[in-house]
């Protein structure tokens, strides 16, 4: 069965949204790390003060693996809230049929922490079905807790393209056996269509990843992250009138070089012509 304490403890911690640790918290928070379990605190204070809301009352759990909410009701006319804590006791886990990875190093040390009954201690058969339950449940839970599902990576090809490209390499093929010039042809002709399909195909993947951006998923952040990187710095230049050492003197001698080298490059096609 499932363990529930829930009340007015009067005890501080910023563990459950208070703003100073207190003896009293210390000891149950302690404790809690000790016995394994689990405190639910609601989201709001639940007790103001002159200047100041925190969060005494709360609850205590262990092994509690059902779906839950809790929050802080001012019903009555005071400065103390009470809590309504709504636990959803015939929730049912919707079986994942794709791949699961668990972490079997926390799912052994979950079922460490699991109470069972010495079998020497089962007198009646009832007894043990009971028990065989409770462990085949904990075991379970314990599976379900500490599993992940699996993203499959699926590789889209586009119908168009993956036909080019056995047409392609079917006229590479006959091209390399004939050596004819016409085979020639259609081999580039292949390959730049392949080319600039892929191209398309690449343009239109990135445009509705770009319109498909939410702000509340986190998407964006992919995006601003490249641009929060400090770019590398220019080594020093050695430039025609000595070392280039700040940003201006790099500026500039980039600036001369390339204008020397376009100057150069036009007036030896201007002599040639």
């Amino acid at each position: 069965p499932n363990q529930i304490l829930c009340g007015y403890y009067n005890a501080h911690h910023t563990s459950w949204g208070c703003n100073y640790d207190c003896p009293r918290g210390n000891s149950i928070k302690a404790f809690a790390l000790q016995a394994g379990l689990e405190i639910l605190a609601p989201s709001t204070p639940t007790r103001f003060g002159t200047n100041s809301a925190n969060t005494i009352d709360f609850a205590i759990v262990k092994n509690f693996l059902y779906p839950y909410e809790i929050h802080s009701i001012s019903e009555l006319r005071s400065d103390h809230k009470t809590i309504t804590p709504i636990f959803f006791l015939q929730y049912s886990i919707p079986k994942y049929p794709g791949k699961l990875k668990t972490n079997w190093k926390k799912f052994k040390d979950g079922l460490k922490k699991s109470e069972f009954i010495n079998p020497h201690f089962v007198n009646t058969a009832e007894h043990l079905d009971s028990i065989a339950c409770r462990l085949e449940d904990e075991i379970i839970n314990a599976k379900i807790s500490t599993s992940n599902p699996v993203k499959e990576n699926y590789i889209y090809h586009d119908s168009i393209l993956r036909e080019l490209n056995s047409e392609r390499n079917l006229s590479k093929k006959m091209f390399q056996t004939y050596r004819d010039l016409v085979l020639k042809r259609k081999l580039n002709k292949l390959n730049k269509q392949i080319k600039k399909l892929h191209q398309k195909i690449e343009t239109d993947a990135f445009t509705n990843e770009l319109l498909n951006i939410n702000a509340t998923d986190g998407t964006v952040w992919k995006y601003v992250v490249p641009f929060k990187k400090k770019t590398k710095n220019i080594p020093s230049l050695n430039a025609p009138g000595g070392i280039a050492n700040t940003d201006l003197e790099k500026a500039n001698f980039l600036a001369e070089s390339l204008e020397t080298h376009t100057h150069t490059v036009y007036s030896k096609q201007y002599y040639q012509s």
